[in-house]
Formats: structure tokens, sequence, C-alpha cells
């Protein structure tokens, strides 16, 4: 039960098929008039609800006046983004989540990914959370436009980027050379570790270089999201 504006627009604007039923308040009919008539004309309920009605489907506060039952947002797998990236030019850096188990953590840093072009999100099968309803709408409709792609060896699949020219760039709190004199640009996976851990070591074994984001030291690391969004404005401001 995705909630949510922006995400339920995105859900819409992207992957219509998926949708199996559509609630929403009456405040919200008149903004969101073209998917209540897509629902008419292919014979898809939507229902007019009251606040409350929607706080109990979507077991939420923060609904926003609209909730859509639908399928779940598609993972990737590595196969299926090889295959996406084929013979293109990579724009974006890749970014790799190592044990960040949040779904609010991947859902804000999906935002920022999509703000700043980032091509894809990866982590490791069964550690990276879910793309739950809340996740998806911490991401603003970011959720249907960079995708999510889960690997079962991460150490093994990312020598496999890595012998397909990318750069695989880690993070530490303690270590590595300053944010400003690391490249970005091109072929690039940047991974982030969890705030209690920090990047593994079998990632960091793999990893091209490792870098760091100076700062007061007066606390010992930046929230995983906010690190994200500091490195992908970086990589965005080496690119323009």
């Amino acid at each position: 039960m995705f909630h949510g504006v922006r995400a339920c627009e995105a859900l819409f604007a992207r992957r219509p098929e998926s949708i199996v039923r559509v609630y929403l308040t009456e405040a919200r009919r008149r903004q969101l008039s073209t998917l209540t008539a897509w629902c008419a004309r292919e014979r898809k309920g939507f229902q007019i609800v009251a606040d409350d009605s929607l706080e109990r489907l979507t077991k939420s506060i923060h609904h926003e006046g609209v909730a859509i039952l639908a399928a779940a947002v598609p993972r990737w797998t590595l196969v299926d983004l090889v295959a996406h990236m084929g013979g293109k030019p990579v724009v974006g850096p890749l970014v790799y989540l190592d044990g960040v188990q949040n779904p609010h953590n991947l859902g804000s840093i999906l935002r920022t990914a999509a703000h700043f072009g980032a091509a894809a999100i990866l982590g490791r099968t069964g550690e990276l959370p879910p793309l739950s309803p809340a996740a998806v709408r911490v991401a603003e409709g970011a959720a249907e436009v960079v995708p999510v792609c889960d690997l079962t060896d991460p150490a093994a699949d990312l020598k496999h980027l890595a012998r397909q020219g990318f750069r695989i760039v880690a993070t530490s709190s303690h270590r590595g050379r300053p944010l400003s004199e690391a490249r970005l640009v091109g072929k690039t996976v940047i991974v982030l570790g969890s705030e209690g851990e920090g990047v593994s070591r079998g990632i960091e074994g793999v990893a091209t270089e490792c870098v760091q984001i100076p700062g007061t030291g007066v606390v010992e690391s930046l929230n995983v999201g906010v690190a994200c969004g500091v490195l992908l404005a970086e990589a965005w401001r080496q690119r323009g």
C-alpha cells in the first residue's frame, strides 16, 4: 500500500500496469484527476475515503491524502544492471551500501541519488532493506526512477564491475584521501558503510581507493544519507 503524493504520482507515471486500486481523500481528488480518470477508463477501482481510513489502510499518518495498492517496486540483479548499461556510457556513479539496513536511510539515499543522477543503488541480497511503503514515501518518487540492485556475492560482483572498467571508491571516517582530491567522474562505484561499522574489510579490500569527508572531528561520522549527499554532490560538480 504505497502512499504519499510524489511516490504515487511516480508509480502512476512509471508503471501503471502494477496498480490494483487507488484510495484518496476528497481534498486530493482535483489534483489527482488524471489518475482517477485513468482508473475509470482502465476499470481500476478507486475510492474516496476519509483521512482516518487512509491512516488505517497505510498504517501511517504521513499518507498525504493518497494511497495506491500495487505490486512491489521491482528489484534488479547484477545481470539486469549490466544488461541495462550495455554499451551505453555511464553518466552518474553507482552507489553500493555496505551494511546499511534502515529503510528510511534507503529512501533518503534514493531521493539524493535521483537528484544527483546516480545510476543505481546496490547492496547485498537480504541485507539491503526492502522498498517498504515508508521508504518509498521518503524517496519522494525516486524509488521509481533509480533502480535498486541486489548482489548475491558483493565482493565478487564488485570485482566483476572493476573488470568492466569501474573504479571502486570506498569511504571512511578516519582515513583516505580528502574528497576534494578524489576523482568521481566516469565509471565509478561509491561504497558507503553503515554508521556503526563503516565499510567492511572484505568490501574495502576490493576498492581501488579510499576517500574521506574532512570535518571538525567533533563527531565520529556523518549520517550515511548525509554522507551520500556530500559525495554525490561532488560527483555532480565534477561532471559539470
